[in-house]
């Protein structure tokens, strides 16, 4: 949990693991840039099926759930929404960008701590 963002970032309760197994599986099928499906699609998903709508926040949430448990090989998520990358160079230059990205975010923060 992230102090000041509680609300964002509270654990998972059981429910939301079935529903992290349910939306896995369905990622598992949008493989390519071009099948993504968008946050807002997930949830809408999610709520015909069973009624209950998610935010955001709670999606991504569920998304990295999703990653940290490998429920979804090779996830990958940009502008146009979350999906499988089709090929090895597509997931290694997925991951290259997002540790860059993390990196930036290091370095914003260690500049933050020498205030």
């Amino acid at each position: 949990m992230i102090p000041g963002f509680e609300d964002y970032t509270v654990d998972l309760k059981r429910e939301d693991i079935k529903i992290a197994h349910a939306i896995a599986k369905g990622l598992k099928k949008r493989i390519g840039k071009d099948n993504a499906i968008k946050n807002y699609q997930i949830s809408k998903a999610m709520k015909d099926w069973n009624g209950e709508k998610l935010s955001s926040a709670k999606i991504r949430k569920i998304i990295q759930y999703i990653r940290s448990k490998h429920l979804c090989l090779r996830l990958c998520a940009s502008s146009k929404g979350y999906y499988i990358a089709e090929t090895n160079e597509e997931w290694e230059e997925y991951k290259k960008g997002f540790k860059s990205r993390l990196s930036s975010m290091i370095f914003t923060y260690e500049s933050m701590m020498k205030e």
